[in-house]
């Protein structure tokens, strides 16, 4: 008997790409496809696979057959948190994120050693100011996250020449980091760095782990994770007293309000939670890949502990 799958995606354009590239992916498996709350909960109790982005976690209460649940991207906190049923598998996307990502990362990085805003700026206004540029070799590199995207980072700070410091949860060997550190020195690493890239999940032991109050003087911090990991009020303190500069991809509230400081506050960039986008395309062969594992009852790729809550 063919297997349901509910695919629900807010985005009528996604949907759309979803309900195209889908069918042909999985042929035999009856596909449901829902945008708004109304449509997912009219549909939520036939699903038996859901492939969501956003599926508001209080249907999952109705979801009786539900065995499994993929989503879109690579955080779940909300899935953790949500009623599954018992025994419902959990996957998220991973290894598609890393090379966007990293290339975010080092984009900000190399625009900040280069000084590139300041000879845009200057560009802009007709003024020829030459001024001393510098380089990423030989500066440390603090990588808070060490899953796939983390990795990624890691290992195209090595072709830089960057020293490269780890930030882990439990104490193991680190491919390519020259030192690595636990949650407990989260601290003493973030003291030591120039640049800091934070990829952390949002879980009860990362929240807050980051305390810009602790970087050095005239260090960069990018947070491509989740917002809630640093403190936003300790992130404003240290950037408006001139001690580090940000780049933020990522926010506690998002949208990011218009009435938030971050966006007017010099020495912070704001983007709008785009260093890792979910390309449909990409995204539903990765479904197709781990739905033909679950057909064939093969370990899942991108399974989630929900203890650990990633």
């Amino acid at each position: 008997m063919a297997l349901t799958v509910l695919v629900h995606a807010p985005n009528a354009e996604r949907l759309a790409t979803y309900a195209e590239l889908l069918p042909g992916l999985l042929p035999g498996a009856r596909l449901l496809f829902t945008q708004t709350r109304d449509e997912a909960a009219a549909h939520i109790h036939e699903a038996e696979v859901v492939f969501s982005w956003k599926l508001p976690a209080d249907l999952f209460a109705q979801a009786s057959r539900l065995r499994w649940v993929q989503a879109m991207g690579a955080g779940v906190e909300d899935l953790v948190a949500a009623p599954l049923p018992k025994g419902c598998l959990l996957t998220r996307v991973e290894g598609l994120f890393g090379s966007y990502m990293s290339e975010y990362a080092f984009l900000h990085m190399l625009a900040h050693a280069q000084r590139l805003p300041a000879i845009y700026a200057n560009a802009a206004q007709k003024r020829w100011a030459p001024c001393t540029i510098g380089k990423l070799g030989g500066k440390r590199l603090g990588v808070a996250g060490s899953g796939s995207i983390g990795m990624e980072v890691i290992r195209k700070a090595k072709a830089f020449d960057m020293e490269v410091w780890s930030l882990v949860r439990t104490a193991r060997s680190v491919t390519g980091a020259d030192r690595v550190f636990t949650m407990d020195q989260a601290g003493e690493f973030a003291a030591g760095v120039d640049y800091l890239v934070s990829v952390l999940p949002l879980t009860p032991a990362t929240i807050g782990l980051i305390d810009p109050l602790a970087l050095k003087q005239g260090a960069v911090l990018i947070n491509m994770g989740r917002g809630a990991t640093i403190d936003e009020r300790r992130l404003l303190a240290a950037v408006r007293e001139g001690r580090i500069e940000a780049v933020l991809d990522v926010f506690a509230t998002e949208p990011l309000p218009e009435e938030h400081p971050f966006w007017s506050t010099p020495g912070i960039t704001v983007t709008p939670h785009l260093s890792g986008p979910s390309v449909p395309a990409e995204v539903a062969d990765y479904f197709a890949a781990n739905f033909r594992r679950f057909v064939a009852a093969e370990p899942l790729v991108g399974l989630v502990d929900r203890q650990r809550g990633y």
